[in-house]
């Protein structure tokens, strides 16, 4: 499996998140209404250069899945600290290697499946526990695609 390396900076960010198990209709609800925020505070461009990102917070191998934090996160400068919709933080930026999937259940599937072997092929120097970032810039078109960042040292 190909990927390139790309150094994310330091960013503000707004984010929102939802506890529960990964994969619920709770989670893709929240991204569509992630992405209606987005477009309501005229954030379109943020999301077309930088993307969306999604970051599962716990291993779902050791937290039960009701105490699983699922996080969707936008770069962006502006101030939303009075918005009662989200929240404000920073993001520590760092080295990735970032894999493109197609963005269908099999393709991610296949992906987390065969992550371990990936690593290890491409002798990766990667960040343990460190959350894997995924990234969602495309929204048109049959061919969707989705972004695995491995942090690395």
């Amino acid at each position: 499996m190909n990927y390139k390396i790309e150094i994310l900076g330091n960013y503000k960010m707004v984010y929102i998140r939802n506890t529960g198990k990964y994969g619920s209709p709770e989670n893709f609800q929240m991204m569509k209404n992630f992405k209606k925020w987005i477009f309501h505070n005229h954030l379109e461009e943020d999301k077309k250069t930088k993307g969306i990102l999604a970051i599962a917070q716990a291993n779902p191998q050791l937290t039960p899945a009701e105490q699983c934090r699922y996080d969707l996160m936008l770069f962006t400068d502006k101030d939303f600290s009075q918005d009662p919709q989200v929240n404000m933080g920073d993001f520590e930026g760092g080295k990735y290697a970032v894999f493109t999937v197609t963005h269908t259940t099999e393709a991610v599937d296949s992906f987390w499946k065969n992550i371990g072997k990936t690593i290890s092929q491409n002798h990766l120097d990667i960040i343990a526990n460190a959350p894997i970032l995924e990234r969602y810039k495309e929204e048109e078109g049959e061919d969707k695609i989705c972004e695995f960042l491995i942090p690395m040292k």
